[in-house]
């Protein structure tokens, strides 16, 4: 049964999808031609025979004369009415019999048979294959990872059990192998030796196994994805080089974001001694000044290079007001943070925060307001077995009455974190209405609704997809940090040739890219360059630290042919 299910799913994507559109236009023609013969046919039987017949039965008089069946159980008995059975005769015979069927094996049946004759499911790799990324388990977070990997020009291969979706990734354009990743006959087919990195995102048995071959075939670094974080350590014993509890991490940040005590700059990404850092202005002394009445750099040192506030990242000027529900994006050293986070270390006095959801992601994000003593009430409709250390409210969160009865109106955060996005955007939008001023943290399963989560009112959102695609690609590039806030890219470029000699403002970058230099990286060893004004010339064997979006990123490497360090 699953066999026919996955041949069928052929006919439903890709060109299949499209020519059934033109399929479902041609049906809708030879039905409005039945309809129109059945009616001309009740017309004329009353004209010309003087016989009245209903409309359904001009319908199977027209089907029967244009499939050629012809029972002959009604006849005209005139020569129009001849003429007119003549006419729809041969029109089915050209609409409906040659083609029907003709359309049905040129778009459907002839490609269906070609690509199953053409396609070989590719078994190994060539040997001179080395450098690669091996991805074993393929959803929403190795796509991701994928678009980062493309955009960076890292070469990887997908290894796939499933013929289906070997088939399917190889038509979208990505070099697969099929076989069983825990097999070891599979991984030498992909190369596992001369690979780059292993990516392991299966269950954690799978990964487990898959640790164990795996390392016992060679000392390529592996990188696993733990969806219960009490098997970091078995997997780690089994040969794992990085062993990542994303929902752990994903609720950390999530509570992290929603609460307002004690703000701390968060680091988001490291190039050696440069550290980019958040940090909400919230509970800080900065909130409602602006940036040059702040003073942070002069008082700091630090640079602020852009401010993130519900889904917008722009880049702030002398005047920019520093508004209390945005994010400062910094870049600096660790000891220009500690000086920083000195001055906005002081706790307010009142803080508590709403969980909504209390799965493996509300559970640590519970566990991490705990540890700080931040006051938390968790709901959901039903007891989470696996989390005994905290107690939820039993009930439904999409009620009006249970949200106002847990103190909506007077918590200062609140994280929604349920496994449907659909019911997150609700409980989104709904909080957003009865408190206006609470501080909004959600969670997007799927990256294609971080958008409504911000028109629903989010301040902040995080979606699996990103943080784990993040979180990898940052591994495999060795990075000390693990993780990038959500639609911001702070990636390095060695100076293309063609802007050797130019003065920052005479490169174009960010009016041709929409990117923004961070930071330049001196080839005589010296410091970075944090936010260097416009006239500063860049010179052969400079570093670029950019930042901006997963787009702009694309737009720059396309715009400049750039080469990575």
């Amino acid at each position: 049964m699953k066999a026919i299910a996955a041949e069928l799913a052929y006919f439903f994507r890709g060109q299949a999808r499209k020519n059934i559109k033109l399929l479902t236009l041609y049906c809708s023609f030879l039905a409005g031609l039945v309809i129109m013969y059945a009616w001309l046919f009740r017309v004329l039987m009353w004209e010309l025979e003087g016989r009245e017949y209903s409309f359904i039965t001009g319908i199977y008089w027209t089907i029967t004369a244009m499939s050629t069946l012809g029972y002959g159980d009604i006849t005209f008995s005139s020569d129009p009415g001849f003429l007119f059975s003549a006419i729809v005769t041969l029109s089915g015979v050209v609409f409906m019999l040659i083609l029907l069927p003709f359309g049905m094996i040129s778009l459907f049946l002839a490609p269906w048979i070609e690509q199953r004759l053409r396609y070989r499911a590719t078994l190994e790799l060539p040997e001179d294959t080395a450098g690669h990324v091996l991805i074993f388990g393929f959803d929403s977070v190795t796509r991701a990872l994928s678009r980062n990997l493309q955009n960076r020009h890292i070469p990887f291969v997908i290894v796939s059990p499933s013929h289906d979706q070997a088939v399917r990734l190889e038509e979208e354009g990505f070099r697969v192998v099929f076989g069983t990743p825990t097999d070891a006959k599979s991984l030498r087919g992909a190369r596992v030796e001369n690979a780059r990195h292993i990516i392991a995102n299966l269950s954690d048995p799978e990964n487990t196994n898959l640790c164990l071959t795996a390392h016992a075939m060679c000392t390529t670094p592996i990188a696993t994805l733990v969806s219960e974080p009490d098997n970091r350590d078995l997997l780690r014993l089994a040969g794992a080089d990085q062993a990542i509890p994303l929902k752990r991490i994903l609720g950390h940040y999530l509570a992290s974001r929603a609460t307002t005590r004690g703000a701390q700059a968060h680091i988001i990404d490291s190039f050696g001694a440069l550290q980019i850092a958040e940090i909400p202005v919230q509970a800080t002394p900065f909130s409602g000044q602006s940036l040059s009445d702040a003073k942070i750099r002069q008082s700091t040192g630090l640079a602020v290079i852009g401010l993130w506030e519900r889904g917008h990242f722009t880049t702030p000027h002398a005047d920019t007001h520093l508004s209390p529900k945005a994010l400062m994006v910094l870049a600096g050293t660790r000891e220009q943070l500690q000086a920083l986070e000195q001055i906005t270390g002081e706790e307010e006095a009142e803080d508590r925060i709403l969980i909504l959801g209390h799965g493996r992601i509300g559970c640590a994000a519970a566990g991490f307001l705990e540890q700080r003593a931040v006051p938390f009430i968790l709901i959901d409709r039903e007891a989470n077995v696996d989390c005994l250390d905290h107690v939820a409210v039993i009930g439904d969160a999409t009620s009006s009455k249970v949200l106002n009865d847990s103190g909506i109106e007077s918590a200062k955060g609140l994280i929604v974190t349920t496994n449907d996005d659909s019911t997150n955007i609700f409980l989104t939008l709904a909080s957003r209405h009865i408190n206006p001023d609470i501080r909004i943290v959600a969670r997007a399963n799927q990256e294609e609704n971080v958008d409504q989560l911000y028109a629903a009112g989010a301040d902040f959102v995080v979606s699996n997809a990103s943080v784990g695609a993040n979180i990898l690609s940052n591994i495999l590039e060795g990075k000390e940090s693990i993780f990038l806030t959500e639609g911001i890219n702070v990636f390095r470029r060695s100076l293309p040739p063609t802007l050797v000699g130019k003065s920052i403002n005479d490169s174009r970058i960010r009016p041709l890219s929409g990117c923004s230099i961070v930071a330049l990286e001196r080839a005589d060893g010296q410091p970075p360059l944090v936010v260097p004004p416009p006239e500063t010339i860049l010179e052969q064997g400079m570093g670029l630290i950019l930042i901006g979006n997963p787009e702009q990123e694309k737009t720059f490497s396309r715009t400049f042919r750039d080469r990575r360090h």
